[in-house]
């Protein structure tokens, strides 16, 4: 019985695809996670405590900015993966990376000042 199929399975059918690849993972979606982190480093994880005028830097400091870095690196690099190719996200990587190794060294260093007698 061929006509007498339901006449709603069709549009079933079109609302499970369209739901399905409304689900697909986006490039633009890691981009912005990437840059909403890299902001909330900036904006709290990497500012440095100031008290009376002086910075202090501890390495724990460090190592929450490093941890959040990271995290925004990898979102970047999905980005990428997933197709969000032009010269801006692969500035914006190049200098993230950057930073990172930056961060990195700075960890080692805080970390043998704050273990010298």
């Amino acid at each position: 019985m061929i006509g007498s199929r339901p006449t709603w399975v069709p549009s079933l059918l079109l609302l499970a695809t369209l739901s399905v690849g409304g689900c697909k993972e986006s490039g633009n979606d890691y981009l912005t996670e990437g840059l909403r982190l890299l902001g909330e480093a900036e904006r709290g994880d990497c500012k440095p405590d100031v008290r009376a005028g002086q910075a202090t830097i501890n390495s724990a400091k460090v190592s929450q900015c490093l941890d959040k870095t990271k995290a925004a690196l990898e979102q970047l690099h999905k980005a990428r993966e997933l197709g969000v190719q032009n010269k801006e996200i692969d500035d914006l990587i190049a200098k993230t990376e950057a930073e990172v190794s930056n961060l990195e060294t700075m960890l080692k260093m805080v970390g043998r000042m704050q273990h010298e007698p």
